[in-house]
């Protein structure tokens, strides 16, 4: 397993609460774009954020208790701080591998019946660019849901690379035939350019829209084109997913720039 850097760990004591090493950081796959996320367990509500330390990002994930409501996201996490009041290091071992799996086998179940209704809503959409989004949509839960059965817990900027390394014989044909739909072979500079200024506007007042520039242009640098561009409508597909059905009449202009959707309209 990886080592928590000094300044990571320092950093952590300036929080007064009880606080953790999550998501890919905490695991053996990461680039150096990848923030740190820290879960936070304060007693009151607060915003996520994303801050600059000592030149390495740390978003602030703030999650409510108990901590066995969030398995899945806790699953392998490095406790940096605790208290007295939340032993934080007694539910990190709680977390057991068979618990950890069942969770989330049950959060890919959820991502599968996900898909299905997002692929209801594209027969039922009346407007040819929200058809083709829903049926992105639905690829992108699709494969999520399968990683999280085959025991991958998936993570946005690797997904791409989560379904290269997966072993087949636990991943679905229907796989091969979701990263079709997303189209990861138009993973060009010009349509990710396209795509990434659109998603910029779709993430103008989120709190980690730089985050995700930073990503897209650490991923470009290295020529990973085709992960870049599954990334990219990953993100798109998240923010789209909870807009109202006049947004995507309205904006569909947007939406098609986001997702890419012109060679997918015309195979509808």
């Amino acid at each position: 397993m990886p080592t928590v850097p000094a300044a990571v760990r320092k950093f952590a004591h300036t929080i007064p609460h009880p606080i953790a090493l999550i998501g890919c950081r905490a695991s053996e796959m990461s680039f150096e774009c990848c923030e740190y996320d820290l879960a936070v367990f304060a007693p009151a509500s607060q915003h996520n954020r994303v801050i600059q330390v000592e030149g390495l990002a740390f978003e602030l994930l703030h999650l409510a208790l108990p901590a066995r409501d969030h398995i899945v996201v806790l699953g392998g996490m490095k406790v940096l701080k605790d208290t007295n009041k939340f032993d934080l290091s007694s539910a990190a071992k709680g977390i057991a591998p068979e618990k950890y799996r069942k969770a989330l086998f049950a959060a890919g179940k959820k991502s599968l019946i996900s898909s299905l209704f997002s692929q209801q809503k594209m027969r039922q959409a009346n407007h040819p660019t929200v058809a083709a989004m829903w049926l992105k949509l639905a690829a992108y839960n699709f494969i999520g849901g399968m990683l999280a059965i085959s025991g991958c817990r998936p993570m946005p900027l690797h997904e791409l690379e989560q379904v290269r390394q997966a072993d087949a014989r636990t991943m679905a044909e229907g796989v091969e035939v979701a990263l079709e739909c997303i189209g990861i072979e138009r993973g060009t500079r010009p349509a990710i350019s396209r795509s990434v200024k659109a998603i910029k506007e779709l993430k103008s007042k989120d709190y980690d829209s730089d985050l995700f520039v930073s990503k897209v242009n650490h991923l470009l640098g290295r020529s990973m084109l085709a992960d870049c561009y599954y990334y990219a409508g990953k993100v798109a597909a998240k923010n789209l997913a909870g807009r109202k059905e006049l947004f995507y009449s309205r904006y569909s202009k947007l939406v098609k720039l986001a997702l890419d959707l012109s060679s997918d309209m015309q195979l509808l």
